[in-house]
């Protein structure tokens, strides 16, 4: 335990001083309101799929649908199982949506052991509810938005299973020391747990099989990912285009063309090369000297196989 503790501490100050990760931009995907996902052989629909393409990386926060949507027997609520989560459809002002359901604060038990590990000073942050969170883990917090995803921390820092973790509303993280820089912070398959403990049907596990998707559209999914998403005027940005068809896989050989629309309302058009075998575009742009505080724009138009689509982007000057 000690020599765990030992190398937690000394990786996590590493990490703090290099920073282990790179705030993601936000992003807005065109395509079907529904795809069909082979890597387990289910459906994300309407609300669900919204809810699921609102963040740059879905396979981090959610991971892969392990069922289709469905009405809970007890609730009555439609809801969707994800490795990482599950989707509640509520009514709200503006109609119906999909939201995250508190799969920490229902999973999370408190009988496990505390990390001896301090949890104030400069690494740490204490939250309204009296609960601390440090070094990597609020690290991740912080640049994966979890505040809005992962909710307060319903749980100090524990040793489960000989890995320190700690519970979040909607989450859990878990510390992984042996993985590569940079991926040490797992999401742990809360959503799997759980559907494993409550719900317990293998029907709905099992992929929809009558779904034949040969002959449909790519339906391609635009994204827009800029490397930096607060740079200082003048510098340099480097923006990814990522183009997947409905089925998140990459597609080869698709035509990019990026606007850029700077805060004064100008734009220039910028004709990029085909996206690559990982169905990635690049573009680098040498900015102008810009105003503090404003926003460029980004708008990439594909076309591939027929068939169009498009994404945004942006990205913030800040000094």
């Amino acid at each position: 335990m000690r020599n765990l503790r030992r190398i937690f501490l000394l990786a996590l100050s590493l990490v703090i001083v290099i920073g282990f990760v790179t705030v993601p931009g936000s992003v807005s995907a065109q395509g079907s309101d529904s795809v069909f996902v082979p890597e387990t052989g289910h459906w994300i629909r309407g609300e669900f799929l919204k809810e699921y393409n609102s963040v740059s990386d879905p396979l981090l926060y959610f991971g892969y649908p392990i069922t289709d949507d469905f009405t809970d027997t007890v609730t009555k609520q439609q809801v969707q199982y994800f490795q990482k989560a599950r989707f509640d459809l509520v009514d709200t002002a503006a109609g119906p949506k999909a939201q995250l359901a508190p799969l920490g604060s229902l999973l999370y038990e408190d009988n496990a052991q505390l990390a001896n590990i301090a949890d104030d000073g400069s690494t740490c942050r204490r939250f309204s509810n009296g609960i601390s969170v440090c070094y990597a883990f609020l690290q991740f917090y912080d640049a994966y938005d979890g505040a809005t995803y992962f909710g307060l921390p319903v749980s100090k820092l524990e040793v489960i299973d000989g890995r320190y973790m700690q519970y979040f509303e909607n989450a859990r993280m878990e510390w992984w020391p042996e993985r590569a820089a940079g991926e040490r912070v797992v999401l742990t398959d809360l959503g799997r747990i759980y559907f494993d403990k409550v719900v317990a049907n293998p029907d709905l596990l099992k992929a929809n099989l009558a779904v034949n998707t040969e002959g449909k559209l790519a339906n391609p999914v635009v994204r827009v990912f800029p490397q930096k998403a607060l740079i200082g005027s003048g510098e340099q940005q480097i923006v990814d285009i990522v183009v997947q068809n409905q089925y998140l896989q990459a597609m080869q050989g698709a035509q990019v063309g990026v606007t850029v629309t700077l805060p004064d309302g100008s734009s220039q058009f910028y004709r990029l090369p085909e996206t690559n075998e990982y169905g990635i575009s690049q573009l680098t742009l040498a900015m102008p000297n810009l105003d503090p505080q404003s926003v460029v724009q980004l708008k990439a138009d594909v076309t591939i196989g027929g068939e169009e689509a498009t994404g945004n982007g942006w990205f913030r000057i800040w000094w």
